[in-house]
């Protein structure tokens, strides 16, 4: 009996933590070198992350013949049937589920011809003023006629999602036959080079 209250209760408590909205703002700078921060931020500010703001220590170089098995191995699961499908149809829903609250882009692009830039910034403009006529976000590109190739400016953006709602999509996914082959694929493929 008390087992089956613990159960119920844990499960309520679970739901209800996955009921709470998850916040996340990222930005990203294209001046010089291109920098990218998250912010995560949940329960209501109480609980707030903040990722890619150090720098990371440089990998050491894999053995080629491990880079060979995993390029096999990546390869191998592609060629799953079914399974881009399926991570085409997760990615969709979890997009579907973002709130975007807020999204500003401001660039500034140029190339080493002014002649150039013209014919390069024309339809890029005009990609912009479309999108600009369908949503109330503001993005603005810019063009730079200096006769350098210029590439500078950010993005920023705020969304907010449930966690409850991804629920279904990622079980749909997890537990699908292309998924099982796929995680099968790359036990195998550890065992081996453990072997």
């Amino acid at each position: 009996m008390w087992a089956i209250v613990t159960l119920s209760t844990l499960v309520v408590i679970i739901i209800l933590i996955l009921c709470i909205p998850l916040d996340i703002a990222f930005h990203i700078d294209f001046y010089g070198r291109p920098s990218f921060r998250i912010r995560l931020i949940w329960l209501f500010g109480l609980v707030s992350k903040e990722l890619g703001k150090g720098k990371k220590e440089p990998e050491k170089k894999r053995k080629r013949r491990e880079l060979r098995t995993t390029a096999r191995t990546i390869f191998e699961i592609i060629r799953i049937k079914g399974l881009v499908k399926k991570f085409c149809y997760l990615v969709k829903d979890i997009f579907s589920h973002i709130n975007v609250r807020e999204l500003r882009a401001n660039f500034k692009l140029g190339l080493d011809d002014p002649a150039d830039t013209a014919l390069f910034f024309g339809p890029i403009y005009t990609t912009t003023l479309f999108i600009r006529s369908f949503c109330s976000h503001e993005i603005t590109v810019q063009p730079s006629f200096d006769g350098e190739a210029v590439c500078e400016g950010y993005i920023y953006a705020a969304a907010r999602l449930r966690p409850i709602q991804l629920v279904t999509p990622l079980m749909r996914f997890a537990f699908s036959l292309a998924t099982i082959r796929a995680v099968k694929i790359l036990v195998l493929s550890k065992w081996k080079r453990k072997r």
